[in-house]
């Protein structure tokens, strides 16, 4: 019982390692790898124009004539992340990979003309006996 036991919590281990592995990388993640910096509130006014940002979405601002992106995360941190126009143009670029990654993934998942969807073919489940020969047809055989 006890060896079981061990294999299952093995499993049950690597599972949740390969879980964590394949899952995309959060905005957070993606906004400081990008060149955003975390900004804490240290005083009451900035806590106050953290509550007129709208949460969870990137707002650009002007200062000394510069573009400036902010979002405030009032969840995971209860931060705000600030980063230069450089720093938005990485995270577009590395989230719309991201996307166009996970859009292709669905699409050839269920297709069935992907190469990948071909390969998993059995050849049991074609009857042959509708078309014959294939040597009829060309086609080596």
């Amino acid at each position: 019982m006890k060896p079981i036991r061990t294999i299952l919590a093995i499993l049950a281990v690597g599972a949740t390692a390969a879980a964590c592995s394949s899952k995309p990388e959060s905005k957070q993640d993606m906004l400081a790898d990008s060149g955003f910096k975390v900004v804490s509130l240290k005083t009451p006014g900035q806590a106050a124009s953290f509550k007129k940002l709208p949460p969870h979405k990137l707002t650009r601002k002007t200062y000394q004539g510069k573009t400036v992106w902010l979002y405030a995360d009032p969840t995971m941190c209860g931060c705000l992340y600030m980063g230069t126009q450089d720093a938005y143009n990485a995270y577009i670029k590395e989230a719309s990979r991201q996307m166009i990654a996970q859009a292709m993934k669905a699409n050839y998942q269920d297709d069935p003309y992907s190469p990948s969807a071909m390969d998993a073919q059995v050849d049991s489940d074609w009857d042959w006996g509708e078309w014959g020969n294939p040597g009829y047809y060309g086609l080596p055989y």
